[in-house]
C-alpha cells in the first residue's frame, strides 16, 4: 500500500525548477506552495528598508546588495537599490563604499544611454566624495557633468541644479 501511495506521490509531484526565482504556476501540484517562493529585486529592497528603519545596518546592507546584483543581472538600473545601500554606508560614515556604489550605478547609466540618471547619481557622488576627502576623484565626476550639463538626454530641472550644486 505504501509503495502505490509513493508512486502516485512521484508521477503527481512537480518537476522542480532550477531557478530560485521560480514561481509556481496553477498551485494543483502537492508541493506548488513551496514553490511559492519569489526572490525579486523588489522584495530584497523592500526587506533592505524595513531594516533600515528598524536599525538593522547589516541586513539592509545585504538585501539591497542582493536586489543590486540581480537588477544588473536583468539588465535594470538598480536606482533604489544602489541609494539603499548608499544611506546604509552613509550612516556607517561609509563614504567611499557610499560613493563607490553610486559610481557603479552612474556608470551602468552611462552604458544604457540614461544621461538623466547618470547626472543624478554622479551630483550626489560628489558630495559624498568631497565628505570622503576624494577631492580628485569629485573632479572627475565634476567634470563628466560639466559634459552632461549640454547633453539634450538631461532635464533643465537637473541643469539648474548641477550648476547650482557645483558652483
Amino acid at each position: 500500500m505504501l509503495t502505490i501511495a509513493l508512486a502516485a506521490l512521484i508521477t503527481v509531484a512537480p518537476v522542480l525548477p532550477s531557478s530560485p526565482r521560480a514561481v509556481a504556476q496553477g498551485g494543483a501540484g502537492l508541493f506548488a506552495p513551496m514553490l511559492a517562493v519569489i526572490d525579486s529585486p523588489l522584495e530584497h529592497i523592500e526587506k533592505g528598508r524595513t531594516a533600515l528603519v528598524a536599525g538593522d545596518l547589516a541586513v539592509a546592507e545585504r538585501e539591497f546588495a542582493k536586489a543590486i546584483r540581480m537588477q544588473r543581472t536583468d539588465g535594470v538600473l538598480s536606482v533604489d537599490a544602489s541609494y539603499g545601500a548608499a544611506q546604509v554606508f552613509t550612516l556607517q560614515k561609509r563614504f567611499r563604499d557610499a560613493a563607490d556604489v553610486l559610481d557603479q550605478l552612474a556608470a551602468d547609466a552611462n552604458l544604457l544611454g540614461d544621461a538623466e540618471t547618470e547626472a543624478r547619481v554622479l551630483l550626489d557622488a560628489v558630495s559624498l566624495k568631497i565628505r570622503g576627502h576624494r577631492r580628485a576623484a569629485a573632479r572627475l565626476d565634476a567634470d563628466r557633468l560639466k559634459q552632461l550639463v549640454t547633453d539634450v538626454r538631461v532635464s533643465d530641472a537637473t541643469r539648474r541644479l548641477i550648476k547650482v550644486r557645483l558652483v
